[in-house]
């Protein structure tokens, strides 16, 4: 049986310490000085519940979830009461399927068992709402649209520290689907306008759920205006097969590192639907 030992915790500020998970993924943890926030499940596989609460040591906490793709919801149903915006009720129900997760996990490096990987969980979410808040007591976290790369992304922002995590939702190299799995460019950029517009000033710091994504509130700017492109027709629209069997574009040119020559942060893969 796997041990907590899969997990790495690394203390990001006085409140925040993220753990890196099997797959290459970020969980959160947000601890007040009255309540705590677990953030994210990775793919469900090892102990994590009781990794987390060894670390809370008794403290309460709410189970918030960025978005309801396997690699972040997988481990939801390991959690008594999870929070998740119920625009992604559909995507959770196919990605926390056991046989999915077992596949991705695959190349882990990890040997597992089945019985290692958390059950799966089609029901039971509590739904998240934009504008909700969580009273850590000497922090606040507020849930904030992000809703693109999934139809429910939310975005955390910590009012406190100014620091908002984004997940997978707006970074260096967002997704977008196609299907049912993601809006459209053009609803995605209307809620980061929204956003925008509304917490800008209220956040200084970026964070997200994987090392290969970086940039600050900047980032946020840039892919408005990458979606503007994409919608006029003026981004680079480099053909990129797969992505789950869609057919496939990237909004701009990258070097060998991954980066946008220009210097500019923001990228986008998008399904060819998604438009």
């Amino acid at each position: 049986m796997l041990t907590g030992n899969i997990y790495t915790a690394e203390k990001i500020t006085d409140i925040i310490t993220r753990i890196r998970m099997p797959g290459n993924v970020f969980a959160y943890i947000a601890e007040g000085s009255e309540r705590a926030a677990v953030i994210d499940t990775g793919f469900g596989l090892g102990p994590f519940r009781e990794y987390v609460e060894e670390k809370l040591q008794g403290k309460p906490y709410d189970l918030i979830l960025t978005h309801g793709h396997l690699d972040h919801a997988g481990g939801a149903a390991q959690f008594d009461q999870v929070y998740m915006n119920l625009r992604d009720l559909e995507v959770a129900r196919a990605h926390t399927e056991k046989k999915l997760r077992a596949g991705f996990m695959k190349g882990s490096g990890l040997e597992f068992e089945d019985s290692d990987l958390a059950d799966e969980k089609a029901e039971g979410y509590t739904p998240l709402q934009y504008g909700q808040k969580f009273d850590l007591g000497n922090e606040v976290l507020e849930i904030v649209n992000l809703g693109g790369h999934t139809p429910g992304s939310v975005g955390i922002l910590f009012t406190e520290e100014r620091i908002l995590l984004a997940g997978d939702a707006c970074c260096s190299f967002t997704l977008l689907f196609g299907g049912k799995e993601s809006l459209s460019v053009r609803e995605y950029r209307n809620n980061l306008i929204e956003t925008w517009e509304k917490y800008h000033d209220r956040f200084d710091t970026m964070i997200y759920s994987h090392p290969h994504n970086y940039g600050g509130p900047e980032v946020m700017t840039q892919m408005i205006e990458l979606c503007n492109e994409i919608l006029e027709g003026r981004d680079d629209r480099i053909e990129k097969p797969g992505m789950f069997g869609q057919h496939s574009y990237i909004a701009k040119a990258t070097d060998q590192f991954g980066r946008r020559p220009d210097g500019k942060i923001a990228n986008l893969q998008y399904a060819a639907d998604t438009v």
